[in-house]
C-alpha cells in the first residue's frame, strides 16, 4: 500500500439528489459539464490528481497547498451566478493511503466531514492547512469556529472563504471571547483558588459552544479577541459577590453584565453556580453574535452550521411565523448535513413547538418523523444535552411516554447539571405527569435563572398553573401576573389569571383579567403552548379545545 502527504480537496454538488429526482438526464449533463469545463481542467492545470469520482463528488489530491486553494477559489468564482450548479469545497492536509482498489486515511475522513460544514459556493479549510498558507493565500479566509465532526476524535477548527464575502464589507469572522483571569478582593489563597476555578470552568463550558472561539487571557486587552469576559470576586464579612461583564474590546463598551451573590464560607458553591448560569446566559449572547455576523448573506449561501445559527436566532423571536421559517432553514441545513444531531434536534423542536402552539395534532407521517429524528439525534450525539432536552419534550408531549421522558431528563442533568433547559424539561415533564409539586420545584429553579432569557414567560405559564393545581393560589397569582406584564398580548395568560382570581373569590379583579383576555390576541403563541390539562380544567380556564390560527 502506497502512502503520501497531500492536500486533499473534497468537492460536492449541493442539492444533487433533489435535482436527480426532478430531471435525471439534465442533472447528469450538469455534472459532465462541471467535470469537463470547470473543475477538472482547473485542478489538472495546477497539478491536481483526481483520486476518486463519486457521482456528484470528487476527491482531488495536490502536492502544493497554494495550488489546491487557488483551484478551489477559481472554480467557485467561475460558478458565481450559475443557475443550477453550486458546490461545497473543503480542503485538508493529511496522509493518503492508496492501493489498487481505493484510497484511505484519516485525512480523507476529516476533509469529507469538513465539507459538510462548508458554505455553498465557498471553501472551508482546516486549521492544519491554513497554517501552511502564505499571507496572500490566507487572505479572505475567516475563522469559522471549531467543529465536532462525526468519527473524528478531536474537534477541528475551520476557516472559510466565499466569493461574496471576499468582495464585500460583510464580515464572517466568528467572535472571539477572551476569558480573563478572575480578579479577587481580598487576595487570599482561597479567593485566588476560587477565581482560578471559575475561569477554568468558564473556558471549559464556553469552548463547547459553536459560533464563537474562546481563549484564556490572563491580562486585559488581548488584541486578538473581540470581547473580554471579566469577573471580579469580592468577599466582605460573611458575604461574597461575583460581578461579571462582557466588554467589547474595540470601544470598551459593556454589552452585558450580571451579579451573583453567595456565602463567603462556601466560595466554591458560588463559583460552581456562577459558571453554570453564566454559561447559559452567554449561550444566548453567542447566538446573537453569530446570528448578526452574517445577517446580509442569503440563506442559500449559508453553510449547515450557519443555517442552524440563523434558525436559533429565529427561535429566540418566539413567534410561530419565525419558527416556521426556522424549520425551513433546518430542512436546508439537513439536506447539506443529514447526520448532524443538533440540526435534527432543532428541527424536532421547531415542528413540535409549532404543533403545540397551534393546539394541533401531528399527522401520522410527521409524528413518526419527529419521533425518529429525536431518537437519531441522541444516538448520533449521546453527550449533547440539547438533544436529550428535545427528546424529553417529544416523548412527553407527542408520545405520552412520561417515564421515557424522565429518563431523558435524568441523562441530560447528568451531562450538564446546571443546564437551564434541562431543569425546564424536568418541570414540563413533571407537569405533564400531574406531579404539581415536582413541576413547581423545577420551574421555580429555572425561572430564577431566566432573567435575560426570552423564554422566561414559557416557564412562568406552567408554573402558575402548577401552583394553582397544587393549592397555592397566591403564588399562582404572583407568577401569572409577571407573565401578563412581560407578554400582555398573550390571551392564554390572561385567561389563566382570570381563572385564578375567580377561584380566589376576587370577582371584580377576575372580570378585569377577562377583559384583558378579550383585548389580547387570539392567535397561537409559542410561549403559551398546549399544557395538555385535564379537560375539565381546560374548559374552566377557557383554553382552546382545538386548532387555533398562527
Amino acid at each position: 500500500m502506497r502512502r503520501r502527504l497531500a492536500v486533499i480537496l473534497m468537492v460536492d454538488m449541493v442539492d444533487y439528489t433533489a435535482a436527480m429526482e426532478v430531471d435525471q438526464a439534465g442533472t447528469i449533463g450538469l455534472i459532465q459539464d462541471l467535470r469537463d469545463r470547470w473543475l477538472e481542467p482547473e485542478a489538472v492545470n495546477r497539478g491536481g490528481d483526481v483520486l476518486k469520482r463519486m457521482g456528484d463528488g470528487w476527491i482531488i489530491g495536490f502536492a502544493s497547498v497554494a495550488d489546491a486553494v487557488e483551484t478551489a477559489q477559481a472554480v467557485q468564482i467561475s460558478l458565481v451566478g450559475h443557475e443550477k450548479i453550486r458546490l461545497r469545497i473543503a480542503a485538508h492536509l493529511g496522509e493518503i493511503f492508496e492501493d489498487e482498489a481505493d484510497i484511505y486515511g484519516t485525512g480523507i475522513n476529516i476533509a469529507a466531514r469538513l465539507q459538510t460544514e462548508a458554505p455553498p459556493g465557498g471553501v472551508m479549510i482546516s486549521e492544519d492547512l491554513r497554517r501552511q498558507l502564505d499571507e496572500q493565500h490566507a487572505e479572505g479566509f475567516s475563522d469559522a469556529g471549531t467543529f465536532t465532526l462525526k468519527n473524528v476524535a478531536k474537534p477541528v477548527s475551520g476557516f472559510q472563504w466565499r466569493p461574496m464575502i471576499a468582495s464585500s464589507s460583510v464580515s464572517d469572522e466568528v467572535p472571539i471571547i477572551a476569558v480573563e483571569k478572575v480578579t479577587t478582593a481580598p487576595e487570599t489563597g482561597e479567593t485566588l483558588e476560587a477565581g482560578a476555578d471559575l475561569q477554568e470552568q468558564l473556558l471549559h463550558n464556553l469552548s463547547r459552544r459553536t459560533g464563537v472561539r474562546v481563549l484564556s487571557a490572563d491580562t486585559a486587552g488581548n488584541t486578538e479577541a473581540t470581547y473580554a469576559l471579566r469577573c471580579r470576586l469580592r468577599c466582605r464579612d460573611a458575604q461574597s459577590r461575583i460581578m461579571s461583564s462582557l466588554v467589547r474590546l474595540s470601544d470598551g463598551q459593556v454589552t452585558w453584565s450580571r451579579v451573583f451573590e453567595g456565602d463567603a464560607d462556601h466560595l466554591f458553591e458560588l463559583t460552581d453556580r456562577t459558571a453554570e448560569q453564566l454559561s447559559d446566559a452567554l449561550r444566548l449572547q453567542i447566538n446573537a453574535f453569530d446570528g448578526d455576523r452574517l445577517a446580509n448573506v442569503p440563506d442559500d449561501q449559508l453553510s449547515s452550521s450557519e443555517l442552524r445559527t440563523r434558525a436559533a436566532m429565529l427561535f429566540y423571536r418566539a413567534t410561530v411565523a419565525d419558527y416556521r421559517r426556522a424549520v425551513g432553514l433546518l430542512d436546508r441545513a439537513l439536506s447539506l448535513d443529514p447526520e448532524n444531531a443538533s440540526g435534527l434536534s432543532m428541527w424536532c423542536e421547531g415542528q413540535l413547538f409549532i404543533l403545540e402552539s397551534c393546539y394541533r395534532n401531528a399527522d401520522p407521517e410527521l409524528r413518526a418523523k419527529i419521533l425518529a429524528r429525536s431518537d437519531k439525534a441522541v444516538q448520533l450525539s449521546p453527550r449533547s444535552d440539547y438533544s436529550w432536552y428535545v427528546r424529553a419534550h417529544v416523548r412527553a408531549r407527542l408520545d405520552g411516554a412520561i417515564e421515557g421522558a424522565r429518563k431523558d431528563v435524568e441523562r441530560l442533568i447528568q451531562l450538564n447539571p446546571g443546564y437551564a433547559l434541562g431543569i425546564e424539561a424536568r418541570g414540563y415533564v413533571e407537569f405533564f405527569a400531574g406531579s404539581w409539586d415536582a413541576a413547581c420545584e423545577a420551574l421555580t429553579d429555572v425561572v430564577a435563572r431566566s432573567d435575560d432569557d426570552p423564554f422566561l414567560a414559557f416557564r412562568l405559564y406552567p408554573l402558575a398553573v402548577a401552583h394553582m393545581l397544587a393549592g397555592r393560589s397566591a403564588a399562582a397569582l404572583t407568577v401569572i401576573t409577571e407573565a401578563t406584564e412581560r407578554r400582555p398580548s398573550c390571551q392564554h395568560y390572561w385567561l389563566v389569571k382570570a381563572w385564578i382570581l375567580r377561584e380566589m373569590g376576587k370577582d371584580a379583579e377576575a372580570i378585569r383579567a377577562s377583559e384583558g383576555a378579550e383585548m389580547a390576541s387570539e392567535r397561537a403563541d409559542v410561549l403559551a403552548q398546549n399544557l395538555h390539562l385535564p379537560r375539565e380544567i381546560g374548559e374552566k380556564i377557557g383554553l382552546p379545545k382545538g386548532p387555533i390560527e398562527a
